[in-house]
């Protein structure tokens, strides 16, 4: 009788078939999933079963490497995955992991794989087990050196006539730091225009204060700074730049004077070519903050012996290696990003890991590494982009790349058209993954994308409007935020841009014609579907507050003429999963819809906009989503600051299968044309 917890390493059949040989249009349910068994349980069965004796040890001393007690486990669970056919173990879910809920509230999970190694026999009397790579006992291990060495000689070698092209002596940044022979040397240096390679650092500052130069230290750190001063990520990532036979890294806090304005100013401008000019990006990856280092052990635990009918077997238990490395909007949240990823939760970093030709992670469980052209990790496992379906950063980096050369390949007539949308398409993308993070200071929401703006317009040599673009306006307007009235936030004042850029909110913005997974996997789509506008942009002027238009802004306004609907703002509190919810409507004379609120209108301040309020709804566009369409319109209010301007609250759309919405009728129906000025 097979065994109740793990099944013998079976698969579930419906019929008893061998894997090879059930039919193709059949759709059995292979994977054998036990949801819920106590560890005292595992450990009785396994007093009878081989195959949970070999379970139960494995994963007792993976407990072990990782300081878990068997006291502190409530309950477990088990997944096992199986192919369907032998032929898609390729594309298919085939992994085998225990999940151990501990009485934290908190949940570990093993992972159990076999290798492709002869010295790793599988029985032939279990169902197909899934092979994976070992990693690097530790990401500071000769092994791991090795492996950072190979993936990074692949690049240059191999890509560096396509996306992953560097300057081979690229001009210096102002300053970087010497990392010298030894950590009695290590300084830093003001290159004065000189040429030479060089390796920037992307990490978490953290709550703590970390080492920094200032004005009033600028000349001691040029004789030198001291080994006893530098956090631990600091002291690693300089050693590893010796390591890898470079005397240069730059690190933002240490390069940049932290104590002045027009400093900050000019070499924040530079962001662009600090980091896409870098030989490689070291990205401490798995630390909050200074104190985590770069290195971490990343052991795993081999349990062989022969079954009882005299076969050998080998596998290996590991803690599981999570791929799922983004935010997004999915979950809204960060889930195992935010403990085991934290760097890609910030903000500043979407554009570190874009610009940068090279980067190297130094994660939680392995090594990882990110380049225009690919991404590797250790175990082999990263090209599945975890068990989410938006695409992942290193992903949209690729493509990104791609249309960065796209635009200087001299397209003509359809097919520019087709670039400059896509384009635009994949602006919007990354902002749409930018807004998804975190940002310590609300006025640095434009700066910390301002290197990928300034890259761009290299390519698009279209005007940057506030996070927007000149050539895509129209499109660029139909941001909408992607959250519940629990998740809002209220409107930055002083505010960071004008009301009608998606700068101006801080939560999380989404757009109808994101890059999806899907879209890569099977190429990005050349033409867009089918819409049409109905409002016509008169004028769009901004005026920056610093040194260019990708930074900062003073203020800025928006002239648009259109089809305008005049209604009045109502609020309801429904309930959704045990939480009060609140909604917002637009009552009209014939008719109620729900609004899209862009921030918590309900919050004191000057951004207030109670029930009550009179307000504009500005048709734009209609869009064709396959067989769907929305009409998506603008909310505005009067401006409390400026006579004769509007500001931007929200968004209405109106959803129907193709051809069932009416642009012109509902609300808009004998509607007069406005010019209005948004600000």
């Amino acid at each position: 009788m097979p065994c109740t917890i793990c099944n013998q390493f079976q698969g579930q059949w419906p019929i008893n078939s061998r894997l090879d040989s059930q039919p193709h249009d059949t759709q059995p349910v292979r994977n054998y999933l036990v949801p819920k068994f106590t560890w005292e349980e595992l450990e009785l069965s396994a007093s009878a079963c081989y195959c949970c004796e070999i379970l139960a040890k494995g994963c007792r001393e993976c407990f072990s490497m990782h300081g878990i007690q068997v006291s502190d486990i409530r309950h477990c669970s088990l997944r096992f995955y199986y192919p369907l056919h032998v032929e898609d173990v390729e594309e298919e879910e085939c992994g085998k992991y225990v999940t151990v809920h501990l009485a934290s509230g908190k949940r570990f999970e093993v992972e159990v794989f076999a290798t492709e190694d002869d010295e790793c026999p599988v029985p032939d009397a279990w169902d197909y087990f899934a092979t994976s790579k070992r990693t690097s006992p530790g990401t500071d291990s000769e092994e791991a050196l090795g492996k950072m060495k190979e993936w990074i000689e692949e690049c240059v070698a191999e890509h560096s006539d396509y996306l992953c092209q560097a300057p081979e002596h690229p001009i210096l940044p102002k300053r970087v730091v010497d990392v010298g022979r030894s950590n009695e040397d290590v300084k830093l240096v003001e290159t004065n225009g000189e040429k030479g390679q060089y390796i920037c650092l992307s990490h978490c500052w953290g709550p703590t204060q970390i080492i920094t130069t200032k004005l009033a230290t600028l000349e001691d750190r040029k004789k030198g700074i001291p080994w006893s001063e530098l956090s631990k990520t600091f002291q690693e990532a300089i050693t590893l730049t010796r390591t890898l036979g470079f005397q240069y890294i730059w690190i933002d806090s240490l390069c940049i004077i932290q104590d002045s304005a027009q400093d900050w100013e000019i070499e924040s401008a530079k962001m662009a070519s600090i980091y896409s000019e870098g030989h490689l990006t070291i990205a401490a990856t798995r630390s909050p903050d200074g104190a985590g280092g770069l290195f971490c052990a990343t052991p795993d635990v081999e349990v062989f012996g022969t079954t009882p009918d005299g076969e050998a077997y080998s596998l290996f238990f590991r803690q599981r290696i999570d791929h799922q490395l983004d935010a997004g909007f999915e979950t809204a949240g960060f889930t195992a990003t935010e403990a085991e990823y934290p760097l890609l939760t910030r903000a500043w970093v979407y554009q570190e890991r874009m610009l940068s030709t090279r980067v190297l992670h130094f994660g939680r469980y392995e090594l990882f590494f990110e380049c225009k052209s690919a991404i590797r990790c250790e175990c082999g496992a990263i090209a599945f982009n975890g068990a989410g379906t938006e695409a992942p950063v290193p992903l949209i980096k690729i493509e990104y790349a791609d249309i960065l050369a796209q635009y200087h390949e001299g397209y003509e007539g359809q097919a520019l058209e087709d670039i400059r949308y896509q384009g635009a398409r994949m602006w919007r993308t990354m902002v749409c993954g930018y807004t998804a993070l975190r940002l310590t200071m609300s006025k640095d929401r434009l700066p910390a994308i301002r290197g990928l703006a300034k890259q761009l317009a290299s390519g698009r040599r279209s005007r940057y409007l506030a996070g927007l673009w000149e050539e895509s306006l129209q499109d660029d307007l139909l941001w909408m935020v992607y959250a519940t009235s629990t998740l809002l936030k209220p409107r930055p004042y002083p505010p960071n841009a004008p009301t009608w850029s998606w700068a101006s909110v801080e939560t999380l913005v989404s757009y109808w014609d994101c890059i999806s997974l899907t879209d890569i996997e099977g190429n990005v789509a050349e033409e867009r579907e089918p819409y049409e506008q109905f409002s016509v942009i008169e004028l769009c002027e901004v005026q920056p507050s610093g040194m260019d238009d990708f930074g900062t802004i003073k203020s800025g306004e928006l002239r648009i003429s259109g089809h305008v609907a005049e209604g009045i703002l109502e609020r309801e509190v429904d309930v959704y999963e045990g939480k009060e919810i609140v909604v917002h409507y637009v009552t009209f004379a014939n008719s109620r819809l729900r609004m899209k609120a862009d921030y918590l209108l309900d919050h004191e301040g000057p951004h207030q906009t109670l029930p009550g309020t009179t307000v504009l709804c500005l048709r734009l566009s209609l869009l064709q989503e396959g067989e769907k369409q929305a009409l998506i319109s603008l909310v505005l209010k009067k401006s409390p600051h400026l006579a004769d301007r509007y500001e931007r609250i929200g968004t209405l759309k109106v959803s129907g299968r193709l051809g069932s919405v009416e642009p012109t009728g509902a609300i808009f129906e004998g509607c007069e044309t406005r010019k209005l000025v948004i600000v």
